[in-house]
């Protein structure tokens, strides 16, 4: 005796407020970093390209879900789906940009340990640098 069940429609998930877009975050966090001089230009850059990078996964991603509706049951668009899909991973970009763009905010002095160590009249090193120093007077 075979039993068939009947089986639930799955309900669209409710569209999911976006978070704010990094590339605006990190550019206004930058521009307030006055201490900045033409010589942390490439730093800013790298921070603002990281940034660029993984708001792009997340518009990729966005693209990869109205592929999938759009082309729901199309076989010939399954090549054309799987290597979007491949390049969507937000969570990997995301795990692996996101440590590195704040290790260079914090090498901007964007964190506040960074800031901190940038204070004239705390030069960073500390009291370990004037120690190796006085060893080492020769330079």
């Amino acid at each position: 005796m075979t039993r068939s069940r009947k089986l639930a429609v799955v309900p669209e998930e409710p569209p999911r407020e976006r978070a704010p877009d990094l590339r605006e975050a990190v550019r206004a966090a930058v521009d307030e970093m006055t201490w900045l001089t033409p010589a942390d230009a490439a730093m800013k850059a790298l921070a603002l390209r990281q940034a660029e990078e993984i708001e792009k996964a997340i518009d990729r991603a966005d693209q990869l879900d109205e592929l999938r509706r759009d082309l729901a049951g199309d076989e010939s668009a399954y090549k054309r789906l799987k290597a979007l899909e491949a390049m969507c991973d937000v969570t990997k970009t995301v795990g692996w940009l996101g440590p590195q763009l704040q290790g260079v905010l914090r090498d901007l002095g964007g964190a506040p340990g960074a800031r901190k160590a940038l204070k004239a009249d705390k030069p960073v090193g500390g009291r370990l640098a004037q120690l190796r120093a006085d060893a080492n007077p020769s330079g």
